[in-house]
């Protein structure tokens, strides 16, 4: 005998899950950024204020532009939800 499927949709991530996945590469990205900079010989570190913040910015703008999207797709009904997207409207 095989088990039956609960026949809902397949589910996804947890929000909180992928939040915290979304933050750490962010996060990492941010590091990343900060220690090839470092790496650089003509390079200290108040020339690095503008380089982190405009990647601070870029971070809380994607975090902001994600989380809008999905409660934008959470506020849809079911039967829309899951649909492929057909592109801009006319």
């Amino acid at each position: 005998m095989t088990p039956k499927s609960h026949g809902g949709p397949p589910r996804s991530p947890s929000p909180n899950r992928s939040l915290r996945l979304l933050l750490g590469l962010l996060v990492l990205g941010l590091v990343m950024l900060a220690s090839r900079a470092l790496a650089l010989p003509n390079i200290g570190m108040g020339e690095m204020i503008l380089p982190l913040l405009g990647g601070l910015f870029v971070a809380v703008a994607i975090v902001l532009i994600v989380r809008r999207d999905r409660a934008d797709r959470d506020a849809l009904p079911p039967s829309r939800r899951n649909r492929p997207d057909q592109g801009t409207p006319d």
